[in-house]
């Protein structure tokens, strides 16, 4: 094998120009594998395990006003496994960088924090004191745009009163992964953050002392969510609930999932399209080679190698433009995966967000292109190993020629000699894979005088 071995070299180095291509094409598929793909799998991983640390919640419900007492009756609902009350509101804000307003979501925190759902991860500072009623903590990217650091004031009004707040940290929440103004459908740091302000201190300044407006709640794994929704809405129906909604309908988490299904899709649809390419390209490349190698391959069944041996060596042939496609893929996609999984850090914000290298995708990646590559060098394989060599020893019968659709309605004679030759081709080989006429086919035939074909007309 030895002597098929230098073969091979000699012909990748003789195709290098169609190797390359082939190789560029492998190369975008196996990349974008890696860059999608590991993309989707790095942000799910720290999605989840961001939910996990910090008890995202299953069920939200807005209402009008109710009492503290109402919340063992939630806690009752069967299917309900945790559940807290809280008091939300939007307020005015007064940020010395902008010009107009700012808007600020306030929500109220407790200090019981191994019981709270959606838990704060502070970025920076403290948590804020209960005996402190003019403490808050504001979101991290709302303080980065305002350059805000613990220390420093902000100015709210809050239930028609103006009050000067101390900012003692800032944090991220799960609930705010994305989070965008009232109305809108972009982030905007610099005029909307999130402000979590102790429960003693948040509630009496709206008039909610011993109430609550809003309540969010996790679920036992087999509970029945649509019942317990159900029963959530009847319940708060006289406290004025505006109806209860899933983690599915929760604006962050269903941007970022839908986030996360589109690069999902892209990953295995954009590989798919370009492995496909790349296997037609590897048919056409080899089954010119084949034909332009007949007596080459004569000559090796001629001196006893199998069909085994032969087929094997030209399906190397596609294997090493998979190969040099893998490792310039498996570079490139390394490299774009972590600055894709870098740019959607800069709008969902998670407490620990890097690309992960998955080895098991890549050599995924890597065994469906050779698959695919294999696929398509197929068919040319399979002629390779059914040439006799004594047949193969002549020179390839050209095809048959007879008038086509454009030649009997006579759109031929408005082309030049070129668009004539080009148009006869596309009729004969619609999909540049017709199969080749035996010898006694050929002997049986008449040729026309205007046969395109060099090797008729010479004959």
């Amino acid at each position: 094998m030895r002597a098929l071995n230098r073969k091979l070299l000699r012909d990748a180095w003789k195709h290098r120009g169609q190797m390359l291509s082939i190789a560029a094409v492998v190369s975008v598929g196996i990349m974008t594998v890696l860059t999608m793909r590991g993309a989707y799998e790095s942000l799910s991983s720290s999605q989840a395990q961001y939910y996990r640390d910090t008890r995202f919640p299953d069920v939200w419900v807005r209402l009008e006003r109710a009492p503290e007492s109402l919340r063992g009756r939630i806690a009752a609902i069967p299917g309900v496994s945790a559940v807290n009350t809280r008091v939300t509101l939007v307020a005015t804000l007064d940020v010395p960088s902008v010009d107009v307003p700012a808007l600020g979501y306030f929500v109220s925190v407790t200090d019981d924090r191994g019981a709270t759902l959606s838990d704060l991860h502070l970025s920076a500072g403290r948590f804020v004191s209960p005996r402190r009623r003019d403490e808050v903590v504001v979101s991290d990217k709302f303080a980065i745009a305002n350059a805000f650091v613990p220390g420093d004031t902000l100015r709210a009004v809050i239930n028609g009163r103006q009050r000067d707040l101390q900012i003692v940290g800032t944090a991220i929440s799960p609930e705010y992964t994305y989070a965008v103004p009232p109305g809108a459908i972009y982030p905007d740091d610099q005029r909307f953050g999130i402000v979590w302000m102790h429960r003693d201190a948040l509630g009496p300044a709206y008039d909610m002392a011993g109430a609550f407006n809003e309540v969010v709640l996790t679920l036992s794994p087999r509970a029945d969510t649509a019942r317990v929704v159900a029963q959530l809405d009847r319940l708060l129906e006289p406290y004025g609930g505006l109806g209860a909604y899933t983690r599915m309908d929760q604006p962050s988490h269903f941007i970022l999932a839908g986030e996360l299904n589109q690069v999902r899709s892209m990953g295995t649809m954009i590989p798919a399209v370009f492995l496909t390419v790349a296997a037609f390209l590897l048919n056409i490349v080899l089954g010119r080679m084949i034909a332009t190698q007949r007596t080459e391959v004569a000559v090796l069944k001629a001196f006893g190698y199998s069909d085994l041996e032969v087929g094997r060596h030209y399906l190397q042939f596609a294997l090493v433009a998979v190969l040099l496609g893998a490792l310039i893929g498996i570079a490139m996609g390394s490299w774009l995966g972590q600055s894709m999984v870098g740019l959607y850090g800069e709008f969902f914000t998670f407490p620990t967000l890097r690309y992960e290298f998955s080895w098991i995708l890549a050599v995924l990646a890597v065994g469906v292109s050779a698959l695919a590559a294999a696929a398509g060098a197929l068919g040319a394989v399979r002629r390779a190993v059914a040439l006799p060599p004594a047949e193969a020893m002549r020179p390839e019968p050209p095809t048959s020629f007879r008038p086509g659709v454009f030649e009997r309605l006579g759109l031929g004679r408005l082309l030049p000699v070129a668009g004539r030759l080009i148009l006869r081709n596309v009729e004969r080989t619609p999909c540049a894979a017709s199969p080749r006429p035996s010898a006694s086919a050929f002997r049986s035939r008449s040729w026309s005088s205007g046969c395109s074909c060099s090797t008729a007309c010479n004959t």
